[in-house]
């Protein structure tokens, strides 16, 4: 049965590839796409897996800034193999003054191509994409960590969420799929209330709201830092034994993570610049690259089982295109079983 479905996902793949058409995606038809939680995580899975099998080109991408240094575009270009076979690029722009003019901090636009002819078969417009994304990917660190062995897994597992916006919002319904039933209590904390108020509510009853970060940080099993900070303001350590899932890259000061022996990384020549906390551990506390452990690594090797009982994990990915890729390509796949989106000519 798993044969039949998986040639005739192929075919279908096949089909939009060599197809003259591109079938074009906005917001609207993600939402009514939804995000399939399983499925995203194990789409990032999968391409972590022809990754690992080295059946993927990615380019370090490159960092637009100009007139506002604040502001940035990204290029995030991919080739990823194995069952996606699929090209493109991630066109994404962070100006982190927007919501003050009333518009989106982030746009993003994805492209397609068909891997065998370079025929654009798909355009994404919504930073959408992106943001569920980043959430599968975190996803499948945590759906790893609930994996291992004496990690407190025994009992309900309190959540502190810091940082509510459009990701840190799409965290909260990720993390409320992917722990059912063992989600202790969601904590959440945003300099907007209401934002907090948001994600907080999807946890129902066990969703709370935090006055400050110290509250949903300390005593918490699993911290999510989904912020924009421009300054690190984490200065205690984290709770014995929790899973860090540092999305903002940004948030912790060097002495906060001292006592961390096992860091996960997506990328280490990705995540090692642009200012991030794994960037000022390897230049105040000399951190290399033999020291982390790659995502690959981490979910398909057996490195995270030598963790100590008590250790904490810090996951920090900077994002990598060939999950975007992965992503996109699954996206559009059941868009078009739903005919959902626009084919354009």
């Amino acid at each position: 049965m798993n044969g039949s479905r998986n040639a005739s996902a192929k075919k279908q793949r096949q089909d939009w590839q060599l197809s003259a058409d591109m079938l074009y995606l906005n917001e609207e038809d993600l939402l009514a796409l939804g995000a399939d939680w399983s499925r995203l995580a194990d789409t990032v899975t999968n391409a972590l897996s022809s990754m690992s099998a080295g059946d993927y080109v990615q380019p370090l991408k490159p960092y637009l800034r100009f007139k506002n240094p604040a502001n940035r575009i990204i290029a995030m270009p991919a080739y990823i193999g194995g069952a996606f076979n699929a090209a493109g690029i991630k066109w994404i722009a962070s100006f982190p003054t927007n919501p003050s003019f009333g518009i989106p901090r982030a746009h993003s636009v994805v492209v397609l191509n068909d891997a065998a002819t370079g025929q654009p078969v798909a355009f994404i417009n919504s930073p959408l994409l992106s943001i569920m994304r980043t959430a599968a990917v975190s996803a499948v660190m945590l759906r790893r960590w609930l994996e291992l062995p004496g990690q407190h897994h025994d009992r309900p597992l309190n959540v502190g969420l810091i940082g509510c916006g459009p990701i840190g919002q799409w965290h909260a319904r990720m993390l409320t799929v992917i722990l059912g039933s063992r989600l202790g209590k969601l904590t959440t904390y945003d300099l907007s209330p209401d934002r907090a108020r948001q994600a907080a509510s999807t946890a129902g009853s066990a969703g709370a709201v935090a006055a400050n970060w110290e509250e949903a940080y300390c005593g918490s099993d699993i911290i999510l830092t989904c912020t924009v900070s421009g300054s690190r303001y984490i200065d205690a350590p984290p709770s014995p034994g929790s899973l860090l899932l540092h999305v903002s890259l940004r948030d912790y000061q060097p002495s906060a993570l001292s006592s961390i022996e096992t860091i996960v990384v997506d990328d280490w020549d990705e995540i090692c610049r642009e200012n991030t906390d794994i960037e000022q551990m390897h230049l105040t506390a000399g951190l290399e690259r033999e020291q982390t452990i790659a995502l690959s690594e981490a979910v398909f090797g057996d490195k995270l089982l030598s963790m100590p009982k008590e250790g904490s994990l810090l996951f920090s990915p900077m994002g990598m295109a060939i999950f975007d890729i992965a992503v996109a390509a699954y996206t559009v796949e059941l868009a078009r079983d739903r005919g959902i989106g626009l084919e354009l000519k």
